[in-house]
């Protein structure tokens, strides 16, 4: 469970990327890739992997925060006046 002003890591699509490619391309485990990736948690890879296979390169990027909820937004209509 998260503490109170704890700060979480934000990894970039390219380094999720590096990690699903060691684990589909060159066959490392989910626990060989965490290793040699400093992760704390091998659950990150089994994420991206899944969300990879399921979306492609779109599913490690960032979907938190403003920017994606501004592009997941309809454009308002034109005020007149």
């Amino acid at each position: 469970m998260p503490v109170k002003g704890q700060k979480f890591t934000s990894y970039t699509t390219e380094f999720k990327l590096k990690a699903v490619n060691m684990y589909l391309e060159e066959g490392m485990g989910y626990n060989r890739v965490t290793k040699e990736l400093n992760l704390i948690s091998s659950s990150y890879i089994r994420r991206w992997v899944k969300n990879y296979r399921e979306h492609g390169i779109e599913g490690l990027t960032e979907r938190r925060g403003k920017a994606a909820r501004l592009s997941n937004e309809k454009p308002h209509p034109e005020r007149k006046g």
